[in-house]
């Protein structure tokens, strides 16, 4: 429902959105429990869902400036650019340190995610109304097709082409209209989240413009259908979920290592893809000289647990908000 905003309250609506911003920038936590825990996610999902019908309002006898108004209107255009304008100064403001993370201690972020997915693994798990053998088979689903994407060594600066952020783009935005998920958590998994860690930081306009129209035809495209699939088959499309991020979980493991290489056509060794180690082994592999690199375990431990404790810290808050309405 559209409503009547002074300017304080577009003002409140912008703070709004910085902080689904700095939330959504982390992989693991969903921007949409934000928007829930400060009274926005129906109007927002509304929001989304209408955006296909407002492009009607371009079309008819009206005059341009009429249709241009009915169209602005319709899409409830003042909610969703000072939500949008607020969500890109918080991203804009985390990215560096992000970057930062990643760049100089991988070890202590990626545990710090691990610890934010954990969590987000139990709160997905409680959505389920009722766990049938359908939705046990559904998560064994979910876990097999998380085990089939490639591990990729943390701290990678690999920027990916184009074409396949646009592609990234449209999966994240569906992981907005998911429970317990966020578009981030889907860029790590495909291996894009540096590459849009690093367009934000550069000001990449091209980077920056293929991922808002990647994540704009994925909300056009496939809002609709995904509420209608948690509405009709809330429960195994939960499961399914739930049974993905078990299974990305390899992915996000913080020591990883390459402990076996190939020879080129030339006789050059290159490692190949790295695996899951324990913290022993990582120090062992990544060791030179007499300075062996610490693996960082206490800090990663902390992290996690500090990963963990925000979850949770922040559904505690919604359920307040929540009994709060009632």
């Amino acid at each position: 429902m559209k409503q009547k905003r002074s300017f304080s309250d577009y003002a409140s609506l912008s703070l709004k959105g910085m902080a689904m911003g700095a939330v959504e920038f982390l992989p693991g936590i969903s921007g949409g429990t934000i928007a829930f825990v400060v009274g926005i996610y129906e109007e927002l999902i509304n929001t989304i869902k209408g955006v296909l019908p407002a492009f009607k309002q371009l079309f008819g006898k009206k005059t341009f400036k009429q249709r241009i108004s009915n169209f602005w209107t319709a899409l409830n255009g003042n909610f969703i650019l000072v939500l949008i304008l607020g969500m890109v100064i918080a991203i804009g403001a985390t990215a560096s340190a992000v970057k930062y993370m990643l760049a100089h201690y991988p070890i202590p972020f990626y545990a710090f995610v691990f610890g934010l997915v954990i969590a987000s693994v139990v709160l997905v798990y409680k959505k389920v109304s009722k766990w049938t053998w359908a939705c046990y088979l559904l998560a064994l689903v979910g876990i097999s097709l998380a085990w089939l994407l490639p591990i990729q060594a943390h701290g990678t600066t690999t920027i990916v082409p184009l074409w396949y952020l646009f592609i990234c783009a449209v999966l994240a935005s569906c992981a907005f209209i998911l429970p317990g998920t966020s578009g981030t958590f889907v860029l790590l998994l495909m291996g894009a989240y540096y590459t849009f860690v690093n367009a934000v930081n550069t000001l990449d306009i091209a980077y920056i413009a293929v991922f808002a129209a990647g994540c704009l035809t994925g909300l056009i495209l496939f809002s609709n259908f995904l509420s209608w699939l948690l509405k009709k088959y809330h429960d195994l499309t939960v499961a399914l979920l739930t049974g993905f991020i078990i299974g990305s979980l390899r992915i996000i493991w913080p020591w990883k290592v390459s402990t076996t290489f190939y020879l080129s056509a030339k006789g050059i060794p290159y490692p190949n893809p790295p695996v899951n180690v324990l913290p022993s082994t990582w120090e062992f592999n990544m060791a030179y000289g007499y300075n062996p690199p610490s693996a960082m375990t206490k800090e990663a431990i902390m992290a996690c647990v500090f990963g963990i404790v925000l979850v949770f810290g922040i559904q505690l808050i919604a359920k307040q908000f929540s009994k709060k309405k009632s």
